[in-house]
């Protein structure tokens, strides 16, 4: 997989998995909020005006990839606070000019967002297309074609992600907002680009006065 490649994935995962109704959310005794996050607060007497921006639930969100070449993968999980969806960078990515990228916002189209990335690498143009669709509440998804201007290699014309993200409840008191944790790695902050690798395991503890090993015949 190429460098563009994976910085496409990378902007397009982050956010990510396996959609969660309002069913379940209140049988876990959190009901979903009667307007959706991002939405901008009317004037008095007024419905809500619609979101400018995809504006997630704070809280734990699960991540999952779910394109065909994802089997198996664990998922992981991101910590979102009041601040990690704003205007200028949401969902992950701060539009704008990233080394041989360009990183296109999110706008609305109808009740999905819609984004546009574009990347060259050598003599090919790798362009992104992304739609994020759900409430952003308690799930959302986001489905991308990746395109190649020319074919890679001659003959790869286009690959296909996906990844969808279901709320989990609130942040642990450990995890910071920003805070991508990989399972088997450890924690990314997603923010300030810090990382946190997982603690090593500890040996499991021999009791006192326990019977010694005897040595292997």
């Amino acid at each position: 997989m190429t460098r563009t490649r994976l910085i496409l994935v990378a902007v397009t995962s982050a956010t990510i998995f396996a959609a969660l109704g309002s069913t379940r959310l209140h049988a876990q005794g959190a009901a979903p909020s009667a307007t959706s996050p991002g939405d901008v607060p009317a004037a008095a007497g007024g419905a809500p005006q619609r979101p400018t921006f995809p504006k997630r639930r704070t809280g734990l969100w699960e991540i999952r990839s779910v394109g065909s070449q994802a089997a198996g993968l664990p998922a992981m999980q991101f910590c979102v606070g009041e601040n990690t969806d704003t205007a200028a960078s949401h969902l992950d990515r701060t539009p704008g000019a990233r080394g041989a990228c360009t990183l296109g916002a999110f706008v609305r189209a109808g009740d999905a967002w819609l984004s546009e990335s574009i990347c060259r690498e050598s003599r090919t143009t790798v362009t992104s297309r992304a739609v994020a669709s759900g409430n952003f509440d308690s799930e959302y998804r986001i489905d991308t074609l990746v395109t190649y201007d020319p074919p890679l290699g001659g003959v790869r014309r286009e690959d296909k992600d996906a990844v969808a993200a279901r709320w989990i409840g609130a942040c642990a008191p450990a995890q910071r907002p920003g805070d991508m944790i990989i399972p088997g790695m450890g924690t990314l902050n997603m923010t300030d680009g810090g990382f946190r690798p997982e603690p090593e395991p500890r040996p499991p503890r021999r009791r006192a006065g326990g019977p010694a090993s005897r040595p292997a015949p």
